[in-house]
């Protein structure tokens, strides 16, 4: 099955918009543009065509009943609607929102039956799932350059879809195509949460990336978001997450430099997103520190403590629940009477430092940092 819709040639065609060549490494037959009813999208396997399967008899979505009567498809007056609760109600109007509702709720149907097939191990699996790319492939031809902020609302949904499917068969590049596929149809939304949403679809792909062992590629699309900061406002929360797992993927691998790299890089991209930078980048700065600590680099540790100016981290030591763990992280410096002097305005006394347990913590919700 991987083999015969291997997506590994695919190349990206400029002037598409975000239709990408994703879809067309596949059979011509499959790309069909009709609305008629998915089964009927033929496929040809090995010479052979594919018999259609319908899909499993389950409740028929009320989108799916909906139909705007041909003389009242040319009015687009609702067409333009940007507020995600009234995706619904622009749906029952417009011609061309309907159309891309109707092929999503067909595709997440078609993708979820094909998925818990393939993971079943069913006979049919392998029909399931050339059926599901099959209305892939049409959803993201008729509404991958989506005229109307909703088309691309729902193209995203497209692409979500098709990722969940290439990753379930073992097609990788085939998920990450879809990966940017996603970004490019999302960095064009007019829909609300934008950056917040780009910035995690960066994450994800990262995080996808890293588990194939393929680290290059992720401190590339890290770097490719995090240069978005040089023009325009990104959003922090999910960005600091990315540094952090591309810092501590290199933590583990013992690339120490290529860690520092990524966390200053994007501090200093980023510095002006930020009007609470101690708390926001802390994730940063705890990474940051265990390094230089653990380096015995003394001036670097010095010059980050001195750098913190919030109140709360004035007060680390007096933060019983919050940072508390502070001290461990720099536990190979202590001897140091500079650090200690400023563990003490931060208000970490001798004996609070002296009964602080040596080693880097483990956090609740944080991944451990490796022993020195």
């Amino acid at each position: 099955m991987i083999g015969r819709i291997s997506l590994l040639n695919m190349h990206i065609l400029t002037g598409l918009g975000a239709v990408t060549a994703l879809f067309l490494a596949f059979p011509l037959a499959a790309q069909s543009s009709n609305s008629g009813p998915e089964t009927s999208a033929p496929l040809v396997k090995q010479g052979r065509p594919v018999i259609a399967i319908p899909s499993p008899r389950q409740q028929l979505h009320p989108i799916l009943r909906t139909t705007i009567a041909p003389e009242k498809r040319g009015d687009l007056s609702t067409c333009n609607a940007r507020d995600e609760a009234s995706l619904n109600f622009v749906a029952e109007t417009c011609w061309p929102v309907l159309q891309a509702y109707q092929d999503l709720i067909r595709l997440q149907q078609a993708s979820k039956t094909a998925i818990a097939a393939h993971k079943s191990g069913s006979s049919d699996a392998e029909d399931l799932i050339s059926r599901a790319i099959a209305i892939a492939v049409k959803s993201a031809e008729r509404n991958g350059a989506g005229r109307w902020p909703m088309q691309d609302e729902i193209a995203q949904g497209t692409y979500r879809a098709s990722i969940a499917i290439f990753k379930e068969i073992g097609d990788h590049d085939a998920a990450l195509a879809a990966y940017d596929g996603l970004i490019r149809v999302q960095a064009r939304s007019l829909m609300n949460g934008g950056a917040a949403r780009r910035g995690y679809i960066y994450k994800n792909k990262t995080e996808y990336l890293l588990e194939l062992g393929r680290r290059d590629e992720a401190l590339a699309n890290f770097t490719a978001a995090t240069a978005l900061a040089d023009r325009e406002p990104i959003d922090m929360i999910s960005n600091v997450e990315h540094a952090e797992i591309i810092a501590y993927d290199a933590i583990i691998a013992k690339d120490e430099d290529r860690a520092l790299d990524a966390i200053n890089m994007f501090m200093e991209k980023t510095k002006r997103h930020s009007s609470y930078k101690d708390l926001v980048y802390f994730p940063l700065q705890r990474l940051r520190l265990y390094i230089m600590a653990g380096r015995k680099d003394h001036d670097g540790v010095l010059a980050q403590l001195q750098a913190f100016d919030g109140p709360r981290h004035r007060n680390m030591c007096r933060d019983g629940v919050g940072l508390s763990h502070f001290p461990q992280l720099i536990s190979p410096t202590h001897s140091d009477p500079r650090i200690a002097a400023e563990l003490v305005t931060m208000g970490c006394s001798a004996e609070y430092i002296a009964k602080a347990p040596k080693g880097p913590p483990v956090l609740t919700g944080a991944k451990p940092l490796p022993r020195r």
